[in-house]
């Protein structure tokens, strides 16, 4: 490497540095303003918390959970996310916060259209009149990572551009990294966070940050979500222009329609907002539960409807996915709630999930029966199933079953559903969508097509499993013959009486140096040769170390209150 690339590195990663500590420090003090410093002492950040910042009186008298909300708002689009992305996880997060975490908004003034212009001529590699006949100067809508311009295409068709903000890429890479950080470190001092792997949810966000980031996989989802609902004449998904479409460029068909939550001009237009509810709820069911691919984020801003009655999902970037196995346990962990069976509740939680050694089952099943007491068999009317799955997230853990990734991102998409088709129409019932897509599920089970298949994926796991097994019991008959088997036991729950001994046993030691000190002054004091150590009798020197030494072993002892 030559010295300017050597010098050109060196400047990014000063740079980068610089960034990243720019950015800490602001984090730090947006978080302690809002009063949240014992996080910063638990991070070990409070030293760049600047002391008028640490404790904001503005802030008195505010809930937790409103304060934790504000300052997500004010630290930006990477906070934004991770507040939404913790708003279906009550099973980490205290139920108030989870719920105050839905309230967060994600529209910020644009940036100026020269910028745009620039970001959209860099993409794309030519001049803006050259790609497009018109585009207009203000968006449509502004966003943290971009924001929609309106434009027409030399064949006339208007289209949607997507343009991603300036140097957005460069700050939320300096977040993420900072997240990251600040959830392996939170994993070294908090059991909490260790037993909840944090860290692992922290990998996960930025992960799903950095797709949403990147157009092109926005593209690939929407051009699935289109090609499953294409059959479906209730639903509108936008076409893709691809030869218009780079990492921060997105060109779409242009889509007139209202917000799925603006009642007033619905109504103006003659579109049924019953229907509508009916119909949403019903296209994001069959997008879970039959396609096994959806729309993740389909608050009020992603679905429009049109003058037609018709309902377009916008802006794909979020997109869940799940296998087969999780679609058939979780339709029936639904089919359960909807009949109040507590037994069957815990089966399919158990069957999702993965249990701990600290699950207890009889307490779980307890618990659930509780909450179907308590919601009654209309729990899912009028927002019941959103408190319902919130509950049982809780329950999660609670009892310390750890779901898979996928589980929350459902969650979510499902209480948003309900939360939108319950603005549409106050009178609205999940029950009666979600029996419909059971009833729907139900005969795809019982038809002779899917138990074949059932039955082939049966005999070729057995195949499978068949042919591996003799192969298996002759390894472990080699290493047992050559003494290569051994047996790990690990004892649990013992970290905490071993580390009492270990400072019981470095006290010990500790005295012993302690008094050692003291009766060698005591012999240097009769000798009569005095050795002097910077003028000081080298025996008094000892004397003052033994004080001392024995003096913090003492105050230790004292504040351990174990005296």
């Amino acid at each position: 490497m030559s010295s300017s690339e050597h010098g050109g590195l060196g400047l990014r990663l000063r740079r980068r540095a610089a960034n990243w500590l720019r950015r800490v420090r602001q984090v730090a003090s947006i978080l302690g303003r809002f009063g949240f410093g014992s996080v910063m002492e638990l991070l070990g950040l409070d030293r760049l918390v600047p002391r008028r910042w640490r404790a904001d009186v503005q802030t008195a008298g505010i809930e937790p959970a409103v304060r934790l909300r504000l300052a997500m708002e004010e630290l930006g689009p990477t906070a934004i996310k991770l507040g939404q992305a913790l708003s279906s996880r009550a099973d980490i997060v205290p139920l108030d916060i989870a719920q105050e975490m839905r309230k967060l908004q994600d529209e910020v003034p644009p940036v100026p259209f020269e910028q745009a212009r620039e970001v959209v001529e860099e993409q794309l590699g030519s001049e803006l009149e050259t790609l497009f006949e018109e585009f207009d100067e203000t968006p449509v809508a502004s966003a943290s990572l971009s924001q929609v311009h309106r434009a027409v295409l030399p064949s006339g068709e208007t289209v949607a551009v997507k343009v991603r903000r300036p140097e957005i890429v460069e700050q939320v890479e300096t977040d993420l990294e900072i997240l990251v950080w600040a959830a392996r470190r939170a994993e070294q001092y908090s059991q909490w966070c260790r037993i909840n792997n944090v860290a692992a949810l922290a990998d996960e966000l930025a992960h799903q940050l950095r797709q949403e980031l990147n157009f092109l996989a926005e593209a690939s989802n929407t051009e699935d979500l289109r090609t499953n609902l294409q059959d479906d004449d209730r639903a509108v998904v936008p076409e893709v222009h691809w030869s218009l479409t780079r990492g921060g460029v997105l060109t779409l068909e242009w889509i007139e329609g209202i917000k799925v939550d603006q009642g007033e001009k619905l109504r103006a237009v003659g579109v049924d907002g019953r229907q509508v509810a009916r119909d949403l709820a019903e296209l994001m069911l069959r997008q879970i539960f039959e396609d096994g691919y959806f729309h993740a984020d389909p608050h009020p801003g992603n679905v429009h409807v049109l003058p037609d009655g018709r309902i377009a999902f916008l802006d794909c970037g979020n997109a869940g996915y799940m296998s087969k196995r999780m679609r058939d346990a979780f339709i029936r962990l639904l089919l359960a709630v909807l009949e109040g069976d507590g037994t069957a509740i815990c089966d399919h939680m158990i069957g999702i999930g993965v249990i701990t050694d600290e699950t207890n089952l009889q307490e779980l099943q307890a618990d659930v029966e509780r909450l179907l007491g308590r919601y009654g068999r209309a729990k899912t009317s009028q927002g019941m199933l959103t408190e319902m799955l919130d509950q049982m997230m809780v329950q999660t853990l609670k009892h310390r079953i750890r779901m898979p990734a996928s589980f929350p991102q459902l969650v979510r998409a499902l209480v948003v559903t309900e939360g939108v088709c319950l603005e549409v129409d106050p009178d609205f019932d999940f029950r009666e969508a979600a029996d419909k897509t059971a009833e729907v599920v139900m005969r795809q089970w019982l038809s002779p097509l899917h138990l074949a298949e059932q039955l082939m994926d049966a005999v070729r796991q057995l195949q499978r499993y068949g042919m591996q097994l003799p192969r298996q019991v002759s390894h472990v008959l080699s290493q047992a013959l050559a003494g290569g088997l051994k047996t790990k036991i690990e004892y649990v729950g013992l970290e905490r009486p071993m580390h009492r001994v270990d400072v019981m046993v470095n006290r010990l030691a500790f005295a012993l140096v302690v008094a050692a000190i003291i009766v060698s002054s005591a012999v240097m004091f009769s000798s009569e040769a005095v050795t002097q150590l910077i003028g000081v009798p080298l025996s008094v020197a000892y004397v003052v170390l033994g004080v001392l030494m024995a003096g913090w072993l003492l105050y230790s002892i004292l504040r351990s209150g174990r005296l």
